[in-house]
């Protein structure tokens, strides 16, 4: 008796695991590179938990007023893309689209102020933008009409070039 015990066991457990080699075996196997992952947004953290990159649609609007974005957490801007953040939290730059107008933007920041603006319309213009925080400014601007280069040094207007008609 003891032996057809041990027989029953032995041809159950071949049983079993034979139908748990199979379950794995037959199942499709997909490379992560077919996988398509959809979502509203990622947020990049560093070590210490401060937000570095955060990537989405509808990001918040910049929080110059104090410094830092994360006191505009939750309300929903115009634009979407990637933001960076320095180290503090402090928005440094971005590469956005605008919802409204369809305007993609590539800034750079300081700590308190926008500092470079390369803009390119839908439509087909462009335009640089470079200033600091007193009186110089740079901008650079092409469209189907005409095409600009000014500068604003110490308050005084320069205009190198200007095609306007």
């Amino acid at each position: 008796m003891k032996g057809k015990i041990v027989y029953f066991l032995t041809a159950l457990n071949l049983i079993t695991f034979s139908f748990y080699l199979f379950s794995f075996s037959n199942k499709g196997t997909k490379s992560p590179s077919d996988t398509i992952l959809k979502v509203g947004g990622i947020v990049i953290v560093d070590s210490l938990g401060i937000e570095r990159v955060v990537i989405g649609a509808h990001l918040p609007d910049p929080n110059f007023s104090n410094g830092y974005r994360v006191a505009a957490r939750g309300k929903l801007g115009s634009v979407s893309g990637v933001m960076l953040f320095d180290h503090e939290g402090q928005e440094r730059g971005g590469y956005v689209t605008d919802d409204d107008y369809g305007n993609a933007f590539l800034t750079l920041d300081s700590k308190t102020q926008q500092h470079l603006l390369l803009i390119s319309e839908p439509q087909g213009g462009a335009s640089l933008h470079m200033w600091d925080r007193g009186n110089n400014k740079v901008k650079i601007g092409v469209n189907d009409q005409s095409a600009n280069l000014e500068i604003l040094s110490n308050n005084q207007k320069v205009t190198i070039c200007n095609d306007e008609k």
